[in-house]
């Protein structure tokens, strides 16, 4: 029997949760977190990066989700969620070009572009299990947009940004909320920001830090410790783990070039279909991508 789960959920207001195909994702900021718990959490693991199938074909796979829900129950009822604290360096407004960087085991320096050590799993792993900074995470994730830092103005120039991020955003945002105030007037151009990178990843690569981090033994969140600052370091480690994988390398000439190229495949397979009488089905639907490039 199949779940009656909805297949997709859409980015709404201030809830960052969406689903892909049987994989849940669910991102809700602290506020809605009862209400969510209420009405999912109970019946499911819910992870933050990812969820076993929702669809049941056989007996022993209900045996085992039986055995899994169990299991999460009884680990909710230990877990609790971190409650952070207002982080007063941030509130300095030179803390993203003099706070510490790349002091501790996370591989990250300010200056220059990102480099292969600095996108390996086991540093992106450091990531979603808070062994760096938020300043960190956000600085790896500016250097792979394009944004540079010049040490002798104390600023971070745009020029060599992807053009369609550049012209949302000039000036690198940030995308975990370091100053970890989560009033809206306050908190709110954090989670937009963050939304706007979740939406710059397709589809089929949503789900990239299960396949990265699991033989690194990390197996997502449980749903009674997600916080916003848990959620968005989640959602940057998997975009850099899309990045590393689809774009790095390439400059954005090469990129729109393999964009096109893909478009005409499918539409060439769509005329192959259609020609030999075949059905060629209806398009899947698909959250809308708004790309970096």
């Amino acid at each position: 029997m199949k779940s009656s789960f909805p297949l997709f959920f859409w980015l709404v207001n201030s809830i960052e949760a969406f689903v892909v195909g049987p994989h849940v994702q669910v991102l809700l900021p602290q506020s809605h977190v009862t209400k969510a718990r209420e009405g999912i959490g109970k019946r499911r693991q819910v992870s933050v990066v990812w969820t076993h199938s929702t669809n049941v074909d056989t007996d022993q796979e209900g045996k085992d989700s039986g055995a899994q829900e169990t299991d999460s129950s009884k680990c909710e009822e230990t877990l609790k969620p971190d409650i952070l604290q207002p982080f007063l360096p941030a509130m300095d407004p030179m803390y993203e070009c003099r706070g510490p960087v790349g002091e501790g085991e996370f591989v990250v320096s300010r200056t220059g572009g990102p480099t292969e050590e600095e996108l390996d799993n086991e540093n992106i792993l450091k990531i979603v299990q808070i062994q760096c900074s938020d300043l960190e995470v956000n600085t790896l994730v500016w250097k792979c947009l394009g944004y540079r830092f010049d040490p002798e103005s104390e600023s971070w120039n745009n020029d060599l940004v992807f053009p369609n991020w550049r012209e949302r955003y000039p000036e690198p945002p940030d995308f975990i909320g370091m100053r970890r105030i989560y009033s809206k007037e306050v908190d709110e151009p954090s989670l937009r920001c963050n939304q706007s990178l979740v939406r710059s990843i397709p589809v089929e690569n949503k789900q990239s830090l299960k396949p990265a981090l699991k033989p690194l033994g990390f197996r997502g969140y449980q749903f009674a410790e997600l916080t916003p600052n848990k959620t968005r370091r989640a959602q940057c480690a998997n975009w850099l783990i899309y990045y590393r994988d689809n774009l790095y390398g390439y400059t954005v000439e090469e990129l729109r070039e393999r964009r096109l190229q893909r478009k005409l495949q499918e539409e060439q397979e769509q005329l192959r279909k259609a020609a030999e009488g075949g059905d060629i089905g209806e398009d899947e639907w698909k959250p809308p991508v708004k790309e970096v490039y």
